[in-house]
């Protein structure tokens, strides 16, 4: 792949894309001086009537959350010509590249009329276009509707006045399927949710979405996991099982792909999902560079690990924007490169909310083998700290799980659940901090983080986290997880209760309120008195609501000789996290503490 040209400085610039990343380009090429004079010309192409739009927010738009689409529009094309001196073109799209003679074909979408403009450098800010799934008939249907443009909400909230709808199916449980779900809820809309998957959030963890999937059904949503539709009628959507369900209006929310039609025809090099680009973010042609969406860049987690698919397209305006100055800082003459990704992001369903960097646990399965973590390569902890000191009003926990290497404790990623106001926000960006510096859980043990009761704990969540993978690394405690008992991995090994002797160290009343199948409860308070009746033949799970007391149960027990392991979470994670198959949770009342 080229590095930085060694042409002069160039004097035509044109940018097709104008919102996140090739509007970042356009005003950082006008503000960097170094080798771009005032004279030089850059034209933004923009396919769509906007620019510059906070598309993110689209979806809350739908209900009114947003009141008006106005507090969308980020920019004006008035405004970036006035202060930037950028000739923004609207309604005007790439038709084609010919890279031989530098020149583009765009066609104004209003007057069809095309022209040649010549370019010294070429910036693609295409971004990525939505999928419709194969196989779905009936998808054309004028009641089917994507959710990616303002076109799209307009186009949406035209039909829903127009035809009265009442029902709606969102194919797709990802961000834009849940947050047009939501909103549309809160339209009063009867909204029915298909995933395809397992479980909603797909990058994410079964264990870690489930709250939110109850959330989702707290709110009257309907959702369907491991379903496909089939084909779409005026009125309802079917799924391959025959299932029919009504839907005057569907959105289709099944994921985007990068836009890669013109760069292929123009010979640029490609990978498996998105177009090729250097660490300067320049193509296979020097002159011609790309960002945003359509881009395939390195994940810096997975450098270290033998997985050959080390570059991913990422469909996150963060990235996008930087990668959009980026490119202009190469354009004049900066040596500045692009570090790679992580995958850092944050999502509400209702008064739920998810935060995920790095890689999933599933997803390290997937890098690493099924039985990375069986054979001893990867591993996590779950820990549900409160997110500010619990003596202060309005305290509740959360729920933060850390993934990480056992041979050197490299942190590998994090997922944070709890509700929208209580700071998952702030712990997945801490999380995210570590590992972009390519810490381990050690190093999370020491972090100083700020505290005052209204804000935090003097043991922060992340902290915490910290601290029990510290133990698990150093072999102060083993952990068994109820994922273990739920799931069989590629070699068949699944735990089965049955092998163990279930230890509830609760208080009676918790274990009343609800326990562990089979399990016996002699509270942490009593253990030392009441070891005889905890059999040393079998080994033995010790567990409690969220599991500080269980690993005081396991310690008790390991130093009298007992074969014990610690339940990951505790009771809490095996409620929260929907594990009602292999552990079979008994559940009278749920009073989580």
């Amino acid at each position: 792949m080229p590095a930085m040209s060694s042409i002069s400085t160039p004097q035509k610039i044109i940018i097709a894309g104008g919102v996140a990343g090739g509007m970042s380009c356009a005003t950082r090429l006008r503000t960097d001086q170094q080798r771009l004079s005032e004279q030089s010309l850059i034209t933004v192409l923009e396919r769509g009537p906007y620019i510059s739009y906070a598309n993110c927010g689209i979806p809350y738009a739908l209900s009114g959350v947003i009141p008006t689409d106005d507090a969308l529009h980020v920019q004006t094309p008035e405004k970036i010509t006035a202060w930037f001196n950028v000739d923004v073109k609207t309604n005007t799209e790439l038709v084609s590249i010919d890279r031989d003679n530098k020149t583009v074909m765009v066609n104004d979408r209003v007057t069809g009329q095309k022209e040649i403009m010549p370019y010294d450098k070429l910036v693609l800010a295409l971004g990525a276009e939505p999928i419709t799934p194969r196989g779905i008939e009936g998808a054309d249907g004028k009641q089917v509707f994507h959710l990616t443009t303002l076109e799209d909400l307009d186009g949406i909230k035209q039909y829903i006045k127009d035809e009265g709808a009442k029902t709606v199916v969102v194919i797709g449980g990802a961000f834009i399927g849940l947050e047009a779900a939501e909103n549309l809820r809160l339209l009063g809309l009867d909204v029915s949710v298909v995933e395809r998957l397992r479980h909603i959030f797909p990058p994410a963890d079964g264990d870690m979405v489930y709250p939110l999937e109850k959330e989702l059904n707290a709110h009257g949503v309907n959702l369907i996991t491991e379903g496909t539709v089939t084909k779409v009628t005026p009125g309802e959507v079917e799924l391959a099982s025959g299932r029919q369900i009504p839907a005057e209006l569907v959105i289709m929310a099944a994921g985007v792909k990068a836009r890669l039609d013109i760069p292929k025809a123009a010979g640029l090099k490609t990978g498996k999902t998105g177009l090729a680009v250097n660490e300067f973010m320049q193509t296979s042609d020097k002159d011609i560079y790309a960002v945003g969406d359509m881009v395939e860049t390195p994940n810096l987690l997975l450098r270290g690990l033998d997985y050959p698919d080390k570059n991913k397209m990422l469909a996150l305006a963060g990235p996008a924007n930087r990668q959009g100055r980026l490119a202009a800082d190469h354009i004049c003459g900066k040596e500045t490169k692009y570090r790679g990704n992580i995958g850092t992001w944050v999502c509400k369903v209702f008064g739920k909310a998810i935060g995920m960097t790095g890689l999933s646990c599933h997803q390290l399965d997937e890098v690493m083998g099924k039985d990375g973590r069986q054979d001893g390569r990867h591993d996590w902890v779950t820990v549900h700290p409160v997110n500010h000191a619990g003596y202060y009003p309005g305290s509740c926990r959360l729920t933060v799980k850390i993934h990480f290497d056992v041979k050197n404790g490299k942190l590998l990623g994090g997922q944070v659940t709890g509700p929208e106001n209580a700071g998952v926000d702030k712990q997945t960006d801490v999380l995210a901090v570590a590992l972009t510096a390519g810490m381990t859980v050690e190093d999370l043990e020491h972090l100083e983080l700020a505290y005052a009761p209204p804000f935090g704990s003097a043991k922060d969540a992340v902290n915490m986290a910290g601290f029990v993978a510290g133990n698990v690394l150093r072999g102060d405690v083993e952990v068994v997880h109820a994922a273990d008992f739920a799931f069989e991995t590629s070699k068949g090994k699944r735990k089965s209760l049955a092998d163990y002797f279930v230890l509830d160290v609760r208080s009676p009343k918790e274990f009343e309120n609800g326990h562990i199948d089979g399990a016996v409860n002699i509270p942490l308070g009593d253990l030392r008195k009441r070891l005889d009746e905890v059999p040393k033949h079998k080994p033995i799970i010790s567990y409690c609501q969220v599991g500080y007391r269980g690993y005081l149960g396991y310690r008790i027990l390991k130093q009298d000789g007992y074969d014990a392991v610690n339940l990951d979470g505790g009771y809490r994670a095996v409620f929260e996290g929907g594990f009602d198959d292999g552990l079979k949770p008994v559940i009278k009342r749920w009073a989580p503490n």
